[in-house]
């Protein structure tokens, strides 16, 4: 028995081994699989005139048939600004830059010009880093037929991080991927933000902003998965939610979701910037990307959904 366990933990550290001296993030190239196909994409090209001159080159606003900016919502101490320093296309990348003075930063989203009901949703980018530093790539249900409003019409974050190096997986190196839904009603009375968040850290732990990563969610009429390049880290049935009014209504396709795109600045535990945080502190996104299920696929899956009774909405 001593000797299996010996060769069983062998096995174990060697795979982990592997895995690590494989992985090479520089070599991945991202594929939904043969039962998805593109159907919008963002590559950053130059859309309009230049707006500045930005380290010695042309700096271009982001498409507006694809995204605009939010400047009316605080999440931490940042304030978000329509600034071109703040946010600008060029050489074939978008960039979010958040800045020291005055804490600016920017909040991309594509409310009203790209939403999307089912499919997965990925961006490639190279996150910032540093103490009190929250990047996000994210989405968020738009409801508009009943004007339910969050938790209930649902989020699903695709990636934040909380920069620096003080607390656990709240850490440079330690995405985390996390699902808000209201488990108390399928209406606004009552409703409570309830949230299941996992942390995913590199193999080979390195930091997320040394490489440029794929980012990416599955979500379909019954799951949402959560990964980051070839890993799928958290996969949730959105058929029976824990501690839920069940079935709950955030993730069943009755409305599309928005994609947002931003760096926030921390004001809570683990801790706001400090003298540590190297500014400014740039979130660069190759690309973003949507693809859905071909259309016999997805009506199929829709079908055996609605097998379950889906409760019926209120109107306000």
């Amino acid at each position: 028995m001593f000797h299996l366990i010996v060769f069983l933990l062998f096995i174990v550290v060697f795979n982990d081994v592997c895995l690590v001296a494989g992985w090479n993030p520089a070599n991945f190239s991202f594929n939904p699989g043969p039962d998805y196909e593109l159907v919008w994409q963002d590559e950053f090209e130059n859309v309009g005139p230049v707006q500045a001159i930005i380290d010695g080159a042309p700096a271009y606003a982001p498409n507006p048939k694809n995204w605009r900016h939010i400047v009316d919502f605080k999440i931490g101490l940042e304030n978000f600004t329509v600034s071109i320093q703040n946010s600008y296309v060029q050489n074939g990348q978008l960039t979010i830059v958040a800045m020291k003075e005055g804490y600016t930063s920017a909040m991309l989203s594509s409310e009203n010009l790209q939403e999307f009901t089912f499919g997965i949703f990925a961006a490639k980018i190279r996150l910032p880093y540093g103490n009190g530093i929250w990047p996000a790539w994210w989405m968020y249900g738009d409801d508009h037929k009943t004007n339910l409003s969050w938790p209930t019409v649902g989020e699903i974050d695709i990636v934040e991080m909380w920069g620096g190096n003080q607390k656990g997986n709240f850490s440079d190196q330690y995405a985390h991927g996390t699902v808000h839904w209201n488990n108390k009603s399928n209406t606004m009375n009552p409703f409570y933000d309830k949230y299941i968040s996992i942390p995913w850290g590199t193999p080979d732990g390195s930091m997320l902003h040394n490489n440029s990563l794929v980012y990416w969610t599955e979500w379909t009429p019954t799951h949402i998965s959560i990964g980051v390049n070839e890993f799928t880290y958290s996969v949730i049935n959105t058929t029976n939610m824990p501690d839920s009014i069940n079935p709950v209504i955030a993730f069943r396709g009755l409305w599309p979701y928005r994609m947002l795109l931003n760096i926030a600045m921390n004001a809570y535990p683990p801790g706001p910037p400090d003298n540590t945080t190297v500014w400014p502190q740039k979130m660069v996104v190759d690309w973003v990307r949507v693809y859905q299920q071909k259309k016999t696929l997805i009506a199929q899956e829709i079908q055996n959904m609605y097998s379950i009774k889906t409760p019926p909405l209120l109107t306000f």
